[in-house]
């Protein structure tokens, strides 16, 4: 059993020192999927809603994880790293609502999963940003569709080059996502696409997906009509 956990404390250790260098800033998430204990597609599936609580899709017992979690706050604490608690909010439109880690949803469980470490190379300054950047809610994302499928509130048709928002599994049209008075802005112009961003009180990455890069690509943003100079309509 020392055996075992001697060789976890290595494998945080090396995953945090391998996120800490390329971030800055680490935390139990990086780990994890640094670890190969936890997927990003999964991280991705639990900041979207669709999946309760994180420890659900993460490998091995609670007793490896805890361990785990241990080990890492074990090599902060030891290294002198700065401390900072971080909310996790749902990728999700509508109010604001916290993500859950731990199937017990302790406080105190909670709270060591929100704790991240700051690299002390970091000036006050840039560790403020990093706070700051941390702390927004994730984007909203729609997607730009290349298969036809209909909105599972409204029953509507939604076709090849139409948008479409998920809450949770389910398919969403924009209006019944709340998100209908938005217009598209294409990439292309850095410059716009950051005003607009910065004007827009409400805006929506939209992706694509490439068949022939396999993955999702960014194609613009919906935002608000009022923070283009031009009325920019939606792809055909």
């Amino acid at each position: 059993m020392s055996n075992n956990r001697s060789e976890i404390e290595k494998r945080v250790v090396r995953a945090a020192e391998e996120a800490l260098h390329r971030k800055n800033y680490v935390c139990i998430i990086d780990v994890f999927v640094g670890m190969s204990l936890l997927k990003p597609v999964q991280v991705t599936d639990w900041q979207k809603g669709r999946i309760p609580y994180l420890e659900r899709v993460i490998q091995g017992n609670l007793s490896k994880v805890s361990f785990a979690i241990e080990c890492f706050h074990r090599w902060a604490a030891a290294k002198g790293l700065k401390k900072s608690e971080t909310v996790y909010l749902a990728r999700t439109n509508g109010p604001k609502r916290n993500l859950q880690f731990s199937m017990s949803g302790s406080a105190h469980v909670e709270k060591m999963y929100q704790t991240h470490y700051v690299s002390p190379l970091l000036s006050e300054i840039k560790q403020q940003k990093l706070k700051e950047k941390l702390s927004e809610p994730p984007e909203l994302v729609v997607f730009w569709l290349i298969n036809e499928t209909k909105c599972s509130t409204c029953a509507k048709e939604l076709g090849s080059g139409n948008f479409l928002f998920k809450e949770g599994d389910q398919p969403l049209c924009l209006f019944c996502a709340g998100l209908g008075e938005l217009v598209f802005l294409p990439s292309g112009d850095a410059k716009v696409t950051r005003q607009a961003k910065k004007q827009s009180a409400k805006y929506a990455v939209v992706v694509k997906f490439s068949r022939s890069r396999g993955r999702y690509e960014r194609q613009g943003l919906l935002v608000q009509p009022e923070a283009l100079n031009s009325e920019i309509g939606s792809p055909e």
